[in-house]
């Protein structure tokens, strides 16, 4: 059987249109239901392909959560610029979203608030955040307690993003956002240095 005869009957699509339609679709589920009350029946109904089709692509449900949160707490181009405007790139992306990115600026926060309870999808979420942003970003800041504060970055934009995106406290709502930009900045360039 080929691989689009595997697929449900929604449409035919090619090896890269199907396993995107899968990501999209595991990165919903998982967002909106976390790590454990998302199933990969679920997720390949969603996708309009059958369960054996997302193992084949992903493995196992926490092959497919581990490559949603790859794409989703991507920083690579965060951390790639110069060191002088870091705080400022990183209050931005934290105020404004990504510019490149359909409506998904609350999934990374989604994705870790409805999963991290889950003992298995925490350990995923700290390995991908360590690899992918704490250990380049202390590589980046240097020095003493590097570290450390790399992880109080972490903290303030996750505690902001928390208010900000999912709250929506009135302390940042009623504020002009480019304003909100230049606050978040300062207080990331503390830790940056």
């Amino acid at each position: 059987m080929t691989e689009q005869a595997a697929e449900t009957g929604r449409r035919r699509r090619g090896s890269a249109a199907t396993r995107e339609a899968i990501l999209e679709a595991a990165t919903s589920r998982f967002a909106s239901n976390g790590y454990g009350g998302s199933g990969v029946r679920e997720i390949a109904a969603d996708a309009g392909v059958t369960a054996a089709l997302v193992n084949r692509y992903f493995g196992t449900k926490e092959g497919l959560f581990a490559e949603v949160i790859e794409r989703a707490f991507d920083s690579g181009d965060l951390l790639g610029g110069a060191r002088a405007d870091l705080a400022a790139r990183l209050a931005r992306r934290m105020v404004f979203g990504r510019e490149d990115a359909k409506d998904i600026s609350r999934t990374p926060m989604l994705l870790l608030l409805r999963s991290a309870t889950e003992p298995r999808a925490a350990e995923l979420l700290r390995a991908n955040l360590d690899r992918t942003f704490m250990r380049p970003l202390a590589k980046i800041l240097g020095g003493p307690d590097a570290e450390v504060r790399a992880g109080f970055v972490a903290a303030q934009i996750t505690g902001f993003a928390t208010l900000d995106q999912m709250i929506q406290t009135e302390a940042f709502t009623g504020i002009d956002r480019e304003q909100l930009a230049a606050f978040l900045t300062v207080v990331l360039d503390h830790f940056i240095g």
